[in-house]
Parts: C-alpha cells; structure tokens; sequence
C-alpha cells in the first residue's frame, strides 16, 4: 500500500524503509486513512481543500519538510483557494503561532479566530490539520534519517 509519506520520500518498494514501514500495518494504514479524512473529506463543512492544503503547506514549510511541503503544494496548485484576505491572515496567524510557539497558545488565539469568524468545528479542524501534518514531518523526518543508515 502506497501513502502520502511513502509518495513524499520516495519509499521504494522492498526497500529497507519500505519493510520497517511494513512492520507496522496499522500505523501506515491509519496514518493514510487521517490524510484522507482531513484532506479529502466526502462533505467539505468547514474549510475547503484549498485552504486545508494551504494550511499544510504551510506547516510542513514551516517545519523544514521540503518532501511533503512539494507534496501539498502540487495538491494546492491544482485546488482554487479563494478565501478572503482576513480569513488567511487569520489562518496563518494562528498556523504560525502553533507551530512555532505551540506553548504559547491561550484562549485568546481561539477567541482571535472566533472573532474572525470561525466556528468551533473550523477550529478544530484547523488544529487537526496544524496537529497531523506535524506528526507527517516528525515521521518523515525519522524515516529520512533510517535511510541514511541503508
């Protein structure tokens, strides 16, 4: 089974990366099915798949993770993201200040999105999104360090 990270890194198959991947189907498996529940909804509520692979981008960018920061960005070319300007500086405020002060974060940065319109369930998506893709560079960045090894 191929996924994102997979993609991203450029696992081959039978590779040595490929096998210790192999050795733990379900983390695979549902680290693929998060991706494809936050980026390829069946219903999009709250946030549209320009602005969540925007906001990924931005994570993985943010986080050094040139693979999967190529990876979102060739889903975002192909997507219209046509958000108003407030709404991104919102977003990206709040992207910004969680990735890289994740501590930091109170209730006035909720309340700042709030006040920028988003309800609780954009919010929380929102911190999926900020919350898996940094999960996505952490893995990515061990495997990419395990193949070093090879």
């Amino acid at each position: 089974m191929t996924d994102v990270i997979d993609e991203a890194l450029a696992v081959a198959p039978g590779s040595r990366l490929d096998r210790l991947r192999a050795a733990r189907p379900e983390a695979r498996k549902r680290t693929q099915s998060s991706y494809d529940a936050l980026f390829d909804p069946a219903e999009e509520q709250n946030l549209a798949r320009g602005e969540r692979f925007a906001i990924a981008l931005r994570v993985a960018e943010s986080s050094g993770s040139p693979a999967l920061a190529a990876h979102y960005r060739a889903r975002l070319e192909s997507l219209s993201i046509g958000a108003g300007e407030q709404r991104w500086a919102a977003i990206f405020r709040h992207v910004d200040r969680v990735t890289r002060e994740p501590r930091a974060i109170s209730a006035a940065d909720l309340q700042a999105l709030a006040a920028a319109g988003f309800d609780e369930a954009t919010i929380v998506t929102l911190a999926q999104i900020v919350g898996f893709v940094a999960y996505q560079v952490r893995v990515a960045a061990t495997l990419a360090l395990l193949g070093e090894d090879a």
